[in-house]
Formats: C-alpha cells, structure tokens, sequence
C-alpha cells in the first residue's frame, strides 16, 4: 500500500511538472533523488529519457 502510494504520487508529480518516465521501481528513496538528479543533470524535465532506482538516462539528439 505505501509503494501504491508513494508511486502515485511521483506519477502526480510527473503529470504536473512534465513527463519523465520511470521503471524498475525497488527503492522509491533512490527514484526520487534520481529525477532531481536527472533533471538538473540533462537540462530539465523535457530533456530526461527515462528515470530508476539505480540512474537515469537524458535523450540524445539521435
């Protein structure tokens, strides 16, 4: 139940900040610090690919 709802509320903060896409969620802590990471790292929210408890990844201009 905590999971649920520690989850919906990271998607709540996605949808209303813009869209960054997370898996693999095991350590809702580390996701968290992750997206603040990534965010600041590739340049904003529109700029961060993907979002996990073990990093991120930005999008690449392929």
């Amino acid at each position: 139940m905590k999971n649920s709802m520690i989850l919906a509320g990271i998607v709540l903060a996605a949808s209303v900040t813009g869209c960054v896409a997370v898996s693999g969620v095991h350590d809702d802590d580390a996701v968290r610090t992750n997206t603040d990471l990534a965010i600041r790292v590739c340049g904003g929210e529109q700029n961060v690919k993907e979002v996990n408890d073990e990093g991120y990844v930005c999008k690449t201009d392929d």
